[in-house]
């Protein structure tokens, strides 16, 4: 119905907008002489082609009570719209596949990569629910084994600095016993529990009345700037830039680490660290 709709209204337009209309059962003329416009409609397509009629005829007022006309190019685009549906409805009337056709075609497209297969067969929601977990933040987690022989020098550094960064979590100055349990022997560390017999609450306490060591319980990223080792494999240099929070300003802090051995109980541990603002710069010798 909608295509003799559109093919009533390409013939109709092509009247006079203001002539008299008269309608028969198969033939509306508007100031025109015995245009045929449908050809007889078959009994159950009758209320149909009538509803068609009606409608277009209704359209026909609405143009010549608005003083509306179209001229022969719009016509000649309604034409050709009309002759693309027409077109398509052909197409899609034409279309038929047999169930052989539609399982092998759907086998060529999914199985053509792993990556599809394994998309067949996952669960609905699998990636939705995998993106909303990488957005979450992440939540901290102190480790449960200080020191832990399994973490390389560089893992050691970034360890001690996300314990510092939440070193309430889960007690007052955790963060610090942490950093005590990565202090080697000889560290200044040390060597203040073991002479003054230093706690951890003091040991913040005094980190904390230093403004350049203030970075190291508050800082918003951590990037591992560089590490280098010695010959033996023994002693490592890492340098770690903290960006503070909601800020662009850097702040260095340089790690020095050593460890007994390569043997699997053997652990890295620190032995000293240094916090150098990125304005400050080195004195060149003279």
């Amino acid at each position: 119905m909608k295509v003799c709709m559109l093919l009533f209204l390409s013939q109709v337009l092509r009247c006079d907008a203001f002539a008299p209309m008269t309608s028969t059962s198969n033939t509306i003329t508007k100031g025109c002489t015995n245009t045929l416009l449908f050809s007889t409609p078959d009994d159950g397509d009758s209320a149909g082609d009538e509803e068609g009629l009606s409608l277009a005829s209704d359209f026909a007022k609405i143009l010549a009570q608005r003083n509306i006309q179209l001229d022969d190019a719009d016509l000649k685009e309604l034409d050709e719209d009309d002759e693309e549906e027409l077109l398509d409805e052909e197409d899609v009337d034409d279309v038929s596949l047999s169930d052989d056709q539609v399982y092998r075609e759907l086998d060529e497209r999914v199985l053509e990569t792993a990556g599809g297969f394994v998309e067949l067969l996952g669960k609905p929601g699998e990636d939705d629910d995998e993106e909303e977990e990488a957005a979450k933040p992440k939540v901290y987690e102190p480790p449960k084994t200080v020191p832990d022989s399994e973490l390389t020098a560089g893992e050691v550094v970034t360890l001690v600095l996300e314990a510092l960064n939440n070193n309430d979590v889960p007690s007052n100055d955790y963060g610090i016993e942490i950093l005590f349990g990565y202090s080697s022997p000889g560290s200044a560390i040390s060597q203040a529990i073991d002479v003054e017999q230093m706690t951890p609450a003091e040991y913040a306490a005094f980190l904390k009345e230093e403004y350049e060591y203030k970075i190291l319980f508050n800082h918003d990223e951590v990037i591992i700037e560089k590490g280098d080792y010695s010959h033996d494999g023994k002693k490592a240099f890492y340098t770690a830039r903290l960006r503070s929070p909601g800020g662009n300003d850097f702040t260095n802090v340089n790690f020095f680490l050593s460890t007994d051995g390569m043997e699997e109980d053997d652990c890295w541990l620190i032995d000293s660290l240094l916090i150098r603002p990125e304005g400050m710069r080195r004195r060149r010798r003279k």
